[in-house]
């Protein structure tokens, strides 16, 4: 399998785990947790494949370090939407009770 398929595949592993875990188990520090295992074992996939694994281990390797690099970047941009949504509900609301506070 190429590059591209098989980075493309894991990709869509990690985000169907990451919306699962965000939206549905609202456990919101495991987008993280996934990103940094999936970094680490493509480093141990990409250390081991220099004594005695072949091409296609290191095509793996390259493979699950740019899709554990993308679930970062996908993860970072939820939390920052989720970010900007708290803090404007936030100010909202602390103005409708400046609103009620003055009449």
């Amino acid at each position: 399998m190429t590059l591209i398929p098989l980075t493309l595949i894991i990709f869509a592993g990690f985000i169907a785990a990451l919306l699962l875990f965000e939206f549905i188990v609202k456990w919101r520090w495991f987008k993280y947790f996934l990103a940094t295992v999936g970094l680490v074992a493509s480093g141990i996939i990409f250390f081991i494949s220099f004594y005695g694994g072949g091409i296609k281990q290191t095509e793996i390797a390259i493979a699950l370090f740019i899709a554990s690099f993308l679930e970062y970047v996908v993860a970072l941009i939820i939390s920052l939407v989720s970010f900007t949504k708290r803090k404007s509900t936030t100010a909202q609301k602390n103005k409708k009770k400046k609103q009620v506070a003055t009449k």
